[in-house]
């Protein structure tokens, strides 16, 4: 389920970046911490990478210094600040763990990120987000007109029990997206629902927003991989193209 710490995706990349450095944001109740991987080469523009329920373990910290090779300056934002480490690596209690973030305050987390990250870094600022960090990236794109380019992997655009945590859709409110979106699902992801992607895609499309989202068939929810090796390469190798492409029309 998604990527935890004991994903295999953690192989090296040819090109490492010029630096590397963890700083503290100032948060409601908190100091959030947030990895930076910054290119060798100028910058092309800003990444803020969005974790899922396992936080911002390895998984993520790899994803930033790749997208450092690709000319990109990457942040990670802890987002799981307030509720500290998992107890253990398991997939119950990164569930548990999970439940207990808020998504609102996640959102005002995030949009503090992109505040320090316009005063870090020139150039303009784009996210992507993993099942969790992807349902964040769309709620985001509804309320955050200076994200320049969203981009989802395997997240939920609808909740059918809606908590106090998560009180909000994606699909209600694609009229308010502010984003170009782009988005990869694997069609054996029966968790997000591939009704509920194209229930999206129409609300997106009916609201004229623009959205590139591509489904691969046979692939399963958290199936990004770098390791040729991995049954889901092929697909994860063509949705990073086409991520790379993204941002280099959006941010570059």
């Amino acid at each position: 389920m998604c990527h935890p710490d004991a994903d295999t995706t953690k192989a090296a990349d040819s090109a490492q970046p010029a630096a590397e450095e963890t700083f503290t944001i100032e948060v409601t109740g908190a100091s959030m911490p947030v990895y930076q991987a910054t290119p060798a080469e100028s910058s092309r523009g800003n990444v803020i990478i969005i974790h899922d329920i396992h936080g911002a373990n390895d998984f993520y910290h790899n994803l930033a210094r790749r997208l450092a090779s690709e000319g990109y300056t990457a942040y990670l934002p802890d987002l799981f600040v307030r509720q500290g480490p998992l107890p253990e690596p398991t997939r119950e209690y990164a569930m548990a763990r999970g439940q207990t973030i808020s998504f609102p305050t996640a959102i005002e987390d995030l949009q503090r990120t992109i505040d320090v990250v316009e005063r870090r870094s020139p150039g303009k600022v784009g996210t992507v987000g993993f099942c969790m960090g992807g349902t964040l990236v769309m709620l985001l794109a509804s309320r955050e007109p200076r994200m320049a380019a969203g981009a989802i992997y395997y997240g939920f655009p609808a909740n059918p029990t809606p908590t106090e945590n998560r009180p909000w859709q994606p699909i209600d409110e694609a009229g308010q997206v502010e984003t170009p979106l782009l988005g990869f699902w694997g069609d054996q992801d029966h968790g997000v629902g591939m009704d509920n992607v194209a229930a999206y895609r129409a609300a997106l499309e009916a609201a004229d927003k623009q959205h590139d989202f591509t489904i691969y068939p046979g692939l399963p929810h958290g199936f990004l991989t770098f390791e040729e090796s991995n049954p889901n390469h092929v697909g994860s190798r063509d949705s990073w193209d086409k991520l790379t492409a993204f941002y280099g029309e959006r941010l570059s």
